[in-house]
């Protein structure tokens, strides 16, 4: 009896699937943002119709949310490692997060995807859930640091920076400005 390559081949969960998708969804999202990129796209990079994808994700707006969620979920996480060798440390604690975060933002896609949800905040459930993602990762540096709120401002506000100049490819310029800016993040908070 010949076997088909139908018969042979292993069906996924939803589950699986809607991790399919989120994989396929977010170099897309990163690079063309909310409002350019076409559900068609990113049904094809998954392997799947447009039809099923809108299955599993109802609308675009629910699977944009989706990932804004799985890439904050990725910062939470990473601050979280970062910082646990160092519990009781505060210094230590926040020069382990900032290097996790500079680490982060050599992911082209993560960091695209970051300055994405931040654009498209005009949608309100959008901002609703970028504000939830947002202010949850503030909660878990508070966590694991300890830190009074004036820190954790400072902390914020340097990986805001961070993420314009990794945004824009400063690290590749030579240019006063630049070494203006970088010359005071020698120490990540």
């Amino acid at each position: 009896m010949a076997s088909t390559a139908s018969s042979t081949r292993k069906l996924q969960t939803a589950e699986e699937r809607r991790e399919a998708i989120l994989v396929a969804a977010i170099p897309h999202f990163a690079r063309r943002g909310y409002y350019g990129t076409p559900t068609t796209a990113i049904a094809a990079s998954a392997g799947i119709s447009q039809a099923y994808l809108f299955r599993l994700f109802p609308t675009k707006q629910e699977l944009f949310i989706a990932v804004v969620q799985r890439c904050m979920d990725q910062v939470r996480e990473r601050f979280r490692q970062a910082a646990a060798p160092h519990a009781g440390d505060m210094d230590a604690a926040f020069d382990a997060m900032g290097e996790a975060y500079s680490a982060l933002l050599d992911d082209r896609d993560m960091l695209l995807s970051q300055l994405q949800s931040y654009a498209a905040s005009d949608e309100p459930a959008i901002r609703e859930a970028v504000q939830a993602q947002y202010g949850q990762i503030v909660d878990t540096v508070r966590e694991v640091t300890g830190a009074p709120d004036d820190r954790i401002t400072e902390f914020f506000a340097t990986g805001l920076l961070l993420t314009v100049l990794a945004a824009i490819g400063a690290h590749e310029l030579e240019s006063p400005w630049v070494q203006t800016l970088m010359g005071g993040l020698d120490k990540p908070c």
